[in-house]
């Protein structure tokens, strides 16, 4: 097999350069909608779960919870509070930054 020329290798060069362009671009973007939804998410929010597609429940998180997978909606702390407590099988608080306790919805031997 025979080495490429010197125009070939700089055109696969300058195309592979354009796409590490695109990727640094596309990640500046990501990390700039990440930024800003931090920024403007406080409080609480809810994470849909699925199972097979299918919207199973929801979890209700404090917005700067780690454990946060998928996208969420924010929820004003009224509204994290009545999701708590009208439909809790449906609707509950994430194991880990347990929102519940911070609302005041945690029953009895929850905490």
């Amino acid at each position: 097999m025979s080495e490429l020329s010197p125009f070939e290798r700089l055109a696969k060069l300058r195309a592979l350069e354009e796409w590490l362009d695109w990727q640094l671009r596309d990640t500046r973007r990501k990390i700039e909608q990440v930024a800003e939804q931090a920024r403007t998410t406080h409080g609480y929010v809810t994470e849909q779960e699925r199972h097979a597609g299918n919207g199973v429940g929801v979890t209700i998180h404090i917005a700067d919870c780690p454990r946060i997978g998928q996208a969420v909606t924010a929820i004003s702390d009224t509204d994290a509070r009545q999701a708590l407590t009208r439909d809790p099988t449906f609707m509950h608080p994430c194991a880990h930054c347990r929102p519940d306790i911070a609302l005041g919805t945690a029953k009895a031997g929850d905490s």
